[in-house]
């Protein structure tokens, strides 16, 4: 972020871990748009229904604010999550990145269908 000065987007992956039903294993790709190079990946989502949330907060509840979203917010908006990948935008954020500022903004897109 700080080399870009522009947003960064995680695309991220979930299956049940081989080597416990208690843990989930995580694939993330990290990437960022940029016109004026060549990018050595670039990578496509599949289509379909996502629900989306924006954070603007501390760095620190970004944590239990996913955590929410997942175990609270999706089941009380009558959704489930699909298979299929996460896509978190995080926005360049001057104080954050130059200044060791903690406020975060961000948008979290979740693969979902109804219940």
């Amino acid at each position: 972020m700080k080399n870009f000065k522009t947003d960064i987007y995680f695309v991220s992956t979930f299956e049940p871990s081989t080597k416990s039903v208690d843990l989930l294993t995580v694939e993330t790709f990290a990437g960022t748009v940029c016109e004026y190079a060549d990018m050595p990946k670039e990578w496509t989502t599949t289509r379909g229904l996502y629900a989306s949330f924006r954070y603007e907060g501390n760095w620190e509840n970004y944590p239990d604010w996913v955590r929410n979203i997942y175990l609270i917010e999706l089941p009380a908006r009558g959704l489930a999550r699909v298979n299929g990948s996460d896509i978190e935008r995080f926005y360049y954020n001057e104080d954050f990145v130059e200044k060791d500022g903690n406020d975060v903004v961000c948008e979290i897109f979740i693969p979902v269908r109804p219940v």
